[in-house]
């Protein structure tokens, strides 16, 4: 089978443009494991109330 649209070459990046993605790449990592689980149980309590919306709209 053959995909839809096939994949692209990945560009290398140079100069400011390589620059600035190392320096995104270093801020996503900055999360302590204390930030990433409060985000975590934020994102649960947030999906179980859409879920209970969604179940009494039915």
């Amino acid at each position: 089978m053959k995909a839809k649209y096939p994949f692209k070459e990945t560009p290398i990046l140079y100069g400011k443009s390589a620059e600035r993605f190392d320096r995104l790449m270093e801020e996503v990592d900055n999360m302590s494991q204390e930030e990433r689980r409060k985000n975590w149980e934020e994102l649960e309590k947030e999906y179980k109330e859409i879920c209970k919306e969604i179940e009494i709209c039915i």
